[in-house]
């Protein structure tokens, strides 16, 4: 019982992700994570936004807005987990940005994860990253 609660989705949160389909090597660019929360009289309380090394492999980070409480490598599921710990009320949604620059040529991918404790929504990010 417990494993299959751990393991659902959150419901009545929509997630969307917003980024160029393509960019060059050196170009800044921004990622995008919208988060509406579409509940009912109940808060989504975002704890984290988890972003797989396989899309990150190719950029570096230059700024992530808001500013997150903590960020840390999560060896587990190959991923940086970006803490917010963010209060979004029903009907209302919230922008989490991460400016980026990219660094090699290629096609870059990977899931990324809005929890809401140990529950999350996963969404896909893609990037092709041309030569310049």
């Amino acid at each position: 019982m417990f494993v299959s609660h751990v393991a659902k989705d959150v419901e009545g949160v929509g997630v969307t992700i917003s980024s160029p389909t393509d960019v060059s090597v050196g170009d800044t660019f921004k990622l995008e994570v919208t988060v509406k929360n579409g509940r009912r009289g109940k808060v989504f309380e975002l704890s984290d936004i988890d972003i797989a090394d396989e899309y990150f492999n190719a950029f570096t980070v230059v700024s992530v807005t808001p500013t997150p409480k903590s960020e840390m490598h999560v060896p587990i599921d190959n991923s940086r987990s970006y803490t917010f710990d963010r209060k979004i009320q029903p009907g209302k949604t919230q922008v989490f940005t991460w400016e980026l620059r990219a660094e090699k040529e290629g096609i870059f991918r990977g899931d990324v994860d809005v929890c809401e404790g140990m529950q999350f929504v996963t969404k896909m990010a893609q990037t092709v990253v041309k030569e310049k």
